[in-house]
């Protein structure tokens, strides 16, 4: 992953104790520690990292998606999918690009 420097204003982070249901868009970066269940969706240029703690149930869609927690739905990277050794997720992948870290679980449809 590139090294980039972002203002306090261009990361969003939905900490362990948000729960969200519904759509959530963001521009740039988002961290997500909580649990999402609906859309999440990154403008042209963001990545969205689904960090240890979190549970995301439905659809996401971004540049790129760093997967280090649960995601159970549909994942769209026009960049690159990325699930970590930690990371666990089940349902479809739609990228150009996707690695999967010895110890992921990953069961999933993928097209590329």
């Amino acid at each position: 992953m590139e090294n980039k420097t972002l203002t306090l204003s261009e990361l969003t982070v939905i900490a362990s104790d948000v729960s969200l249901t519904g759509t959530l868009e963001v521009a740039r970066e988002v961290h997500i520690y909580g649990r999402i269940r609906g859309e999440l969706h990154g403008k042209p240029g963001s990545t969205i990292l689904i960090k240890e703690s979190a549970q995301v149930e439905g659809k996401v869609f971004s540049d790129i998606v760093i997967i280090d927690g649960f995601v159970n739905g549909d994942v769209d990277a026009t960049q690159k999918v990325w699930i970590t050794a930690r990371g666990r997720m089940l349902g479809s992948v739609t990228s150009p690009s996707l690695q999967v870290d010895p110890g992921a679980i990953f069961e999933a449809r993928v097209k590329m």
